[in-house]
């Protein structure tokens, strides 16, 4: 019978701490690389501040200023990791579109369910604010369900006087994070401003 020693166990925890680090930082690493793509078209760069920081994207689309950064958070299957889009593109009209499971999943008091709209069985969006005339006559609109159904993966979407913020969330980063998926998701966000003004 072999009896570890509070040195081999130490050791043993070093080792199983540096292969986690290595694992995550190779991940931002794969990030990174998809991203550079992002830099050439989107007249862009990307900071990273840190050995197995993950990396932070700030470019311009049409000389608004874009910034794409990673978070996570907790949920009931885990810990979830997401893509943030953050855009300077501002309206007059204030709205939220969120994935109604991912509204439910929120610390926040139980939101207004009243205004929600049905892609298909699995997935409907919850519409904020709820009971909006404004709001109410964009979302009959056939091109905003067209385009709300090419949204893969999102979590909510916000438009207002600050600016454009569009949130992702993603079980495949590396593949997410790719130019053409990034592409498309920032094609799409584009979209739904067009359909919003």
């Amino acid at each position: 019978m072999l009896l570890l020693t509070s040195a081999g166990i130490v050791t043993i925890l070093f080792l199983i701490w540096i292969v986690l680090i290595y694992m995550r930082k190779s991940l931002w690493d794969v990030v990174h690389r998809n991203l550079i793509d992002l830099e050439d078209h989107y007249k862009g760069k990307i900071i990273r501040n840190g050995f197995a920081a993950r990396p932070v994207f700030h470019g311009k689309i049409n000389e608004h200023d874009l910034t794409i950064n990673f978070s996570t958070a907790r949920s009931k299957e885990g810990r979830k990791t997401y893509i943030d889009f953050t855009l300077t593109i501002s309206s007059p009209l204030s709205i939220t579109i969120a994935e109604r499971d991912w509204l439910k999943e929120q610390d926040s008091e139980n939101p207004n369910m009243d205004s929600v709209l049905f892609i298909n069985d699995d997935l409907a969006y919850v519409l904020l604010p709820a009971n909006n005339r404004k709001v109410e006559k964009i979302i009959v609109k056939d091109e905003f369900r067209r385009v709300l159904k090419k949204f893969d993966n999102l979590a909510y979407f916000f438009v207002g006087r600050s600016g454009t913020i569009c949130e992702f969330w993603t079980d495949k980063l590396d593949k997410d994070t790719e130019f053409k998926v990034m592409n498309e998701r920032l094609n799409q966000i584009r979209m739904m401003l067009g359909v919003l003004e």
